[in-house]
């Protein structure tokens, strides 16, 4: 399984957690070895808005480039779709850090730093003001550190090894792989629709109330009942995404009457989740978003838990329907 969002989000705190204590050591082992500090041109402060960001791999050969639009960050090479905002936001936060360093005085060629063709170029646009573009080089020979520097700048610094791995990402780690992306202490109503059956619930202050089938509106739904449901949706996400795909809708099981999850959250705003057919051979399902284009597939697990939860469902308003006609032929 590729996603694994837990470790994603450990990494990211861990790298900005081992920049912070790395920063000043880093700083005064540099200067006591090269005390010949030059001149800084880029300066990255809290204040200054970093609105794209471009990375360039040169040893993977690949070429990704973000964009913050009202607060929300997005791929727009070489797709187009939402970002993973906690990890785009590292970046950031990894350029004001590089941007403090001191900067010391190349003693030898760029080459010897590995800076003359660097294995990384990031590039981060500014508002208002010039791009930055930092590159990262070789490896220290002591230490676990790597050189870098400012696009023309004099001078080169040291960054922690982990700032490396934290730019070098992949086009499927910087994506959004949540399915439901507000979280679910914001889910105001949950409808689905599963073949014949479907259900819907709605959340007043802490508690939760059926609105379908009639013949349960307006009763609570316990706790134990209503929290598998948000834990599974809260754990829907993107195994893989099909950018290729060249079939249609119909051909991978969207027809015009589709099996679907609705969630509405505050503010009225709605996610619509479309199941298509399952993919035995890959273990998975496919789907799709409402209003984006994109079909992916799905981890058949966490789908086929979902579809249990609504049987159970299935079977408690069956078994009440029999509780009420006790006369009735099964």
């Amino acid at each position: 399984m590729k996603f694994v969002r837990t470790i994603v989000f450990i990494f990211l705190f861990t790298v900005v957690t081992i920049i912070y204590v790395y920063q000043t050591h880093l700083a005064k082992q540099a200067l006591t070895s090269l005390p010949d500090e030059v001149n800084r041109n880029v300066a990255i402060t809290q204040a200054d808005v970093i609105d794209r960001v471009e990375l360039r791999d040169h040893v993977q050969k690949t070429q990704i480039a973000l964009r913050k639009d009202k607060g929300v960050w997005s791929l727009e090479v070489p797709v187009r779709y939402p970002a993973e905002s906690q990890v785009a936001e590292g970046f950031p936060v990894a350029a004001r850090m590089a941007s403090q360093q001191p900067r010391l005085r190349a003693e030898k060629e760029w080459e010897e730093y590995g800076l003359a063709t660097p294995e990384l170029e990031i590039t981060f646009v500014l508002s208002g003001k010039k791009p930055a573009t930092l590159l990262l080089g070789a490896k220290t020979p002591i230490g676990k550190a790597v050189f870098a520097r400012w696009k023309n700048e004099r001078g080169y610094f040291l960054l922690p090894a982990e700032m490396k791995k934290m730019f070098r990402q992949s086009v499927y780690g910087l994506r959004e792989k949540r399915l439901f992306r507000v979280p679910p202490e914001s889910f105001r109503k949950i409808y689905v629709e599963m073949g014949a059956q479907s259900y819907q619930w709605k959340k007043d202050g802490d508690d939760w109330y059926w609105l379908e089938p009639i013949s349960k509106l307006g009763q609570k739904i316990p706790e134990e009942q209503i929290e598998p449901v948000l834990a599974v949706l809260r754990n829907l996400h993107v195994r893989e995404f099909q950018d290729n795909n060249k079939r249609s809708r119909a051909e991978l099981g969207f027809f015009m009457i589709h099996d679907l999850i609705r969630v509405e959250s505050e503010g009225g705003k709605d996610e619509i989740l479309y199941f298509g057919n399952e993919v035995p051979e890959r273990n998975a399902y496919y789907g799709f978003r409402e209003g984006e284009e994109v079909v992916f597939f799905m981890e058949r697990e966490k789908v086929i838990e979902f579809f249990d939860l609504m049987r159970k469902f299935q079977a408690k308003e069956q078994g009440s329907q029999t509780d009420a006609f006790p006369n009735q032929a099964p």
